[in-house]
Formats: structure tokens, C-alpha cells, sequence
């Protein structure tokens, strides 16, 4: 863990936020930096973005955010396509304009209307066999990629964090092989646990020491002052979506103090090591996350009161990695 004796915490800025009603607004890189931001004053981890239809490319709007921030980690979408050593020259750029604070999420879907098709197989023969091959060439992607971190481009903190999203055991084993943090969906403290333990079976089986993987638990949030007013905002968000809010992460409706209280009860019964909240409307939500619940978490000895570190790396605890030296130029060398 870090130096605070609590857990770590990051949040997924994607579009409008996470549910299907958040009020489109014309997110411009100027309102992700400020949202950046605002995340940092609340001493969060790391932020994520994603790209998508219709969504700014990710690494560029973190590029932005970095100028803007000190602190704060920042992860964008990274799929697992194309040439291996253009993706990892563009993570290694991102960490040395942030000094040293970039990761990247790993994705082994090309495109989010892959990745919508495969869900939908899921649990079938077909399914199983084309998520098999996908992770597959993604686990030899990622090899190739994070090689090129140590010869061909050298990012500052020689190895900026993966951060991988996985349901289940073949992206488990993806995140256990390559990953730093890997995002996982429990329901609930006991499916959270199960999660774990087959997240370290794997870790073990890939080589890895123990301390490794971050195992962070993803979770919507939509949050207000009293439970019977976050209720009626979720309800109004339902309304407006035709639907009741359903995602691959739980969702939680409540609180800040109630929120805090799960985040405590998984923390402490159900082994994560930290948590990625996605807010469900933005900039809404993540002011919460920031203002209300963070203070919460403090004042409990659950979060820390201060960065004490300016790498991502350093943030998460990881061991630090050595980055090559280059031998010395001799005469007649040409830069």
C-alpha cells in the first residue's frame, strides 16, 4: 500500500458519465482538464478516460490534463492494436509529459462495437472461442509492447502502470500476466472475495510475487446529501433513460457516508486493495466523490491527506523500475 494505511481510489471520467441519462454536454479538452482538477484536489490515485464514438482521443485529452495537474495519475484507453511500438512510444510520450504519471488501460477489443459483440457472446461456445483468441493476441501484444519500454522508448518511470478491466478467468489471466491494476465488477462482499482469490491463483501461476496486482473494484455512483434524495435522483435518471440503470459494475445510490461505509466493508472483508468509482453524472458526481466522500474516507483513516509521492507508480505502491541507461556516445556518433 501507500504510505496512509487506507486504500487507494481513482475515478472513470468517460463521456457525460457513466449512466445512459447523464446530460449530454459538449465536453471540450478544456472540461476534461478541469475535471482532471478537480480530481487531484480530491487526491485521487489516477482518472481513466476512454475514447469512443464520438468521444476526443484519450492520450491527447490526458496530454492536456498534465499540463494543468501535478499529482494525480492519468490513464487513457490504450487497445491492444496496430504496431506494439507505436502504442508504447505513445504511453512513454504521455508519461514524460506528465513527469512520470501516466498509465494505460489495456483493451483487448479493438473497438467498443467489438467489445459490445463479444459481451453479448459470452457464455457460448463461439463466445468462449473468439474471446480466447482476442486475449491471446493481446497477451502477446502487451509483451511486445511493454518491451519496447525497455529498448526503443523509455518512459520516466520505466514502466508506466497497466491498468486491465476483467469480468472474467481469461481476462483474470491477462491482468495476472501483465497488468498492475486490474478493474473487476463484484456485486458483492463475497463475490469480491471469490474474485480475489482466483485473481491471486492466477498472479501466482503467471510468476508474479505477491504484491504485484492492485486488485481495484469498479462501481457506479450516484450520490446526494440524504439516501431519499439520491434515490430520487437515480429514479429521475432512470426515467429519462427509459430504463432502470444496468452496467457490468454495480451500482451504488446513496450517500457519501453510506458509500464510504461499502468502500470500508469491501476494503476491509473483501480484500480490495482500492477502488475506481465511475460517476454517473459529470461533472455532478465527481465533485461528490471529491468533496464529500473523500473527507469521509479521511476522517476514518482511510485515505490519505496528502500526495506523498509524484510518480503513478508511486501512488500505487509498486515497486519502482530501473529504466536503461543508454551507453555513452563515442566519437564520430552520430545523435
Amino acid at each position: 500500500m501507500t504510505a496512509h494505511e487506507g486504500f487507494h481510489l481513482s475515478a472513470a471520467l468517460n463521456g457525460a458519465g457513466s449512466h445512459p441519462a447523464a446530460p449530454a454536454r459538449p465536453f471540450t479538452p478544456e472540461a476534461y482538464a478541469s475535471l482532471a482538477r478537480a480530481a487531484e484536489a480530491g487526491l485521487l490515485d489516477f482518472i481513466t478516460v476512454e475514447d469512443g464514438p464520438g468521444r476526443l482521443d484519450s492520450a491527447l485529452l490526458l496530454a492536456l490534463a498534465a499540463t494543468v495537474t501535478d499529482r494525480i495519475g492519468l490513464v487513457p484507453l490504450g487497445p491492444t492494436t496496430g504496431d506494439p511500438e507505436a502504442w508504447a512510444t505513445r504511453i512513454a510520450t504521455l508519461d514524460h509529459l506528465s513527469a512520470g504519471r501516466a498509465g494505460v488501460r489495456p483493451r483487448a477489443a479493438t473497438s467498443t462495437l467489438e467489445q459490445a459483440r463479444l459481451v453479448a457472446l459470452f457464455g457460448t461456445p463461439e463466445g468462449d472461442r473468439q474471446v480466447a483468441e482476442l486475449f491471446a493476441r493481446a497477451d502477446e501484444f502487451l509483451g511486445a509492447a511493454t518491451g519496447a519500454w525497455g529498448t526503443a522508448v523509455r518512459p520516466v518511470q520505466g514502466r508506466p502502470p497497466l491498468a486491465v478491466l476483467a469480468h472474467a478467468t481469461v481476462p483474470y489471466r491477462l491482468a495476472a500476466a501483465h497488468a498492475d491494476v486490474v478493474f473487476v465488477t463484484p456485486r458483492d462482499t463475497a463475490g469480491l472475495v471469490a474474485i480475489r482469490k482466483e485473481v491471486e491463483t492466477l498472479r501466482e501461476e503467471a510468476g508474479r510475487p505477491v504484491g504485484a496486482l492492485r486488485v481495484f473494484a469498479d462501481l457506479n455512483v450516484v450520490l446526494d446529501v440524504g439516501q431519499e434524495a439520491a434515490e430520487a435522483r437515480g429514479a429521475r435518471l432512470d426515467e429519462a433513460a427509459g430504463a432502470p440503470f444496468v452496467s457490468d459494475a454495480a451500482v451504488f445510490t446513496g450517500t457519501p457516508e453510506s458509500l464510504a461505509d461499502l468502500l470500508e466493508e469491501w476494503f476491509r472483508e473483501g480484500g480490495a486493495d482500492g477502488f475506481r468509482l465511475r460517476p454517473a453524472v459529470l461533472p455532478d458526481d465527481l465533485d461528490a466523490i471529491a468533496e464529500d466522500l473523500v473527507p469521509v474516507l479521511q476522517r476514518r483513516g482511510l485515505f490519505r491527506t496528502r500526495y506523498t509521492a509524484r510518480t503513478l507508480r508511486g501512488h500505487l505502491g509498486l515497486a519502482g523500475v530501473r529504466r536503461p541507461v543508454s551507453p555513452p556516445a563515442t566519437e564520430g556518433t552520430s545523435s
